[in-house]
């Protein structure tokens, strides 16, 4: 039996991971929040990746929020180059195996075709570049290192643009949403599956170390944020349409959730809606080389969002 080290585990990834994680049999698993360990913290971070001594840590621990970011610069790479460099060094320094997670926000966007490992990168925010900066700093302390570049993360925990758009589906009956961005959304669920398929095959022994390196995973298809957005409200309103029939709005379940009110969706384009941090306009990644040397298949990210809009639904009711 392995055992992993999950660090960020309040986080929109982490939990997510650490749910799943304690569903393994295969795996034992200690996870840790920003309260209970700081990875800006060096001597913390050696002390608990020493004490627990782990097969492989898994750093979900990151500064996320884009806009910020741009102000906030200094809490940004203290967390995302900083904090990435530590447990590098942590887990250089056990032998322990790394699992990374980084961004597609590494690249500019100006790409026709989905970025590969190879694109070269070139940031166009502070997020962007803090989240590269850690993944260089993770490159210069060790060898035996997967970084995971996801996109469009969505899930059950946290703030994420589902959450988003059920709130303001339910506030506006107008919504306007970008659509001129490409990308993939990707469900925390299958990011997790990936990553506990990726942590037995790096913690053998037979796995050649020139198969460490950097990765890209995203579910698929691809499309744009006002794509999205109308899937997810579709999905919202099939919910709500069932729990209708089921006799949901008869005993008051629905009023109390405020069923969404929406009636349009409009697409713009990114011009007209400003943002602090630049976003690239194609955010769309090659899975061509996790498949290649893990044997992971993309999953599609359309049954995730209709079981999570299902979750956040009941809850609300």
């Amino acid at each position: 039996m392995k055992k992993i080290l999950i660090l960020g585990a309040g986080g929109q990834l982490g939990k997510e991971l650490h749910e799943l994680a304690k569903l393994t049999t295969e795996i034992d698993v200690v996870a840790y929040d920003r309260q209970a360990l700081d990875i800006t913290d060096v001597d913390a971070v050696f002390r608990v990746v020493k004490s627990e001594n782990p097969d492989c840590v898994i750093n979900a621990a990151a500064y996320t929020a884009v806009d910020k970011a741009e102000s906030d610069s200094e809490n940004a790479f203290l967390i995302n180059e900083t904090g990435a460099r530590n447990v590098a060094e942590a887990c250089q320094a056990e032998s322990v195996r790394l699992i990374h997670v980084s961004t597609d926000y590494v690249f500019n966007g100006q790409k026709d075709s989905p970025y590969n490992e190879k694109d070269v990168v070139d940031p166009q925010n502070v997020y962007g570049l803090s989240k590269y900066k850690g993944e260089q700093a993770i490159r210069e302390v060790m060898p035996n290192h997967i970084i995971l570049r996801v996109s469009w993360v969505f899930g059950l925990y946290g703030n994420n643009f589902v959450k988003s758009i059920i709130r303001l589906a339910r506030e506006r009956t107008e919504l306007s949403i970008v659509a001129d961005q490409l990308g993939c959304p990707t469900s925390t669920v299958n990011i997790a599956s990936v990553i506990l398929q990726i942590v037995p095959q790096i913690c053998d022994e037979s796995f050649k170390v020139k198969k460490f390196g950097t990765y890209h995973y995203c579910d698929m298809p691809e499309t744009t944020w006002f794509g999205f957005a109308s899937a997810i409200v579709e999905a919202v309103r099939a919910v709500e349409a069932r729990a209708a029939e089921a006799g949901a709005v008869e005993t008051g379940k629905i009023e109390v959730s405020q069923p969404i009110s929406v009636k349009q969706i409009i697409p713009i384009m990114t011009r007209e809606y400003p943002t602090p941090a630049k976003r690239p306009e194609n955010s769309r990644m090659d899975t061509a080389l996790i498949e290649k040397v893990f044997g992971i298949k993309r999953a599609q990210w359309r049954p995730a969002l209709d079981k999570l809009i299902q979750q956040i639904v009941n809850n609300q009711l």
